[in-house]
């Protein structure tokens, strides 16, 4: 039963028509087992590769549509509780099918992860992509003659390899960019509730996610957030997409806020405490949980470099009225 409640969640992820209640039931399904966590990734990942424009992959995807289609298809691929489900759940068999397919049939793909540390990684095309902590990054090992793929799930900054022939695409859970030859920091944690993307030089066109047609191009020194259906839904007033512009600790600062984590720097500046937790527990491997609901709003501004999880907490607890307790790797934060 519990893993028929996770597929149902997340094929209502997958759909855009997930609840603010349903993601907090699945968030705790993923934090409560590692092998639903392993299985959501994957499924998140194909799903995106899915949706590419390559032909191979659009051929494998024709496959298995013609696989669920044959009216000589075993019905044992289509579990029983399905037929209760809604449309959403349709979505999540041809996803699961496909991704199965997609692994019995061709699979080049590489992939580079990270723990909570920094990772360097050189594409074949020259492209060099840092990777932040709790991030991966999905690539074939040779890219076709038309375009160039990756898949991100967490944070990465790119110098993208120019070529005026193979646009270079990233695909991640909500939003599509394409870039010639440029260089961009990309923020896209599935745990987060929204998507960032901040263009240091160069040009990109930033899509949502099954919305190609409407494209935002950013200039440098710009950045575009885009708010998923989580967060639209908790504040239905926000805008889904802003334009803004890079941020800076102070106005004289070269290096901004958001790639200061290349320099192994933590900067946050008015950032909500429940935010920040996160960063650190990426940057740190522990697990931070609050009790109550007035220390997840409170907001920071700091600049921490050399710190441990231990000094920053203190330094934090100095800024404002707060309490915590700390066993090995889980941290408690009470009002």
């Amino acid at each position: 039963m519990l893993h028929q409640r996770f597929e149902y969640l997340l094929a209502k992820e997958l759909s855009d028509q997930l609840t603010v209640e349903e993601a907090a039931e699945l968030k705790d399904l993923l934090e409560s087992s590692s092998e639903l966590k392993a299985e959501y990734q994957l499924l998140h990942q194909y799903w995106n590769r899915k949706e590419t424009s390559s032909e191979r992959d659009k051929d494998l995807f024709n496959k298995v549509l013609s696989k669920i289609e044959s009216p000589a298809a075993p019905k044992k691929l289509i579990p029983s509780f399905l037929w209760r489900l809604t449309a959403a759940a349709a979505v999540l068999v041809l996803v699961s099918l496909a991704f199965w397919f997609y692994q019995m049939a061709w699979n080049p793909d590489q992939e580079v992860s990270t723990a909570n540390q920094q990772r360097t990684w050189v594409l074949e095309d020259g492209t060099s992509v840092t990777l932040n902590a709790a991030s991966s990054l999905t690539y074939p090992k040779t890219f076709d003659s038309l375009t160039r793929e990756v898949y991100l799930v967490g944070e990465a900054f790119f110098k993208v390899a120019k070529d005026e022939k193979r646009p270079f695409i990233v695909r991640t859970l909500h939003a599509h960019l394409k870039v010639l030859g440029t260089s961009f920091n990309l923020r896209a944690y599935p745990d987060e509730n929204k998507t960032e993307t901040s263009l240091i030089e160069g040009a990109v066109e930033v899509s949502l996610k099954g919305e190609a047609e409407k494209t935002v191009r950013l200039q440098p020194s710009e950045k575009l957030t885009i708010y998923n259906l989580v967060a639209k839904e908790a504040a239905p007033s926000k805008q889904i997409i802003e334009r803004s512009s890079i941020s800076f600790f102070y106005p004289k600062d070269t290096l901004s806020i958001e790639t200061s984590w290349l320099d192994n720097k933590l900067v946050f500046k008015n950032t909500p405490f429940e935010e920040l937790a996160r960063t650190l527990e990426r940057k740190y491997g522990v697990e931070i949980e609050f009790q109550g609901k007035r220390a997840p709003a409170l907001r920071f501004n700091a600049v921490f470099e050399k710190e441990d999880i231990g000094q920053i907490l203190r330094a934090l607890k100095m800024a404002s009225n707060f309490s915590y307790q700390q066993a090995s790797d889980k941290i408690m934060i009470y009002d």
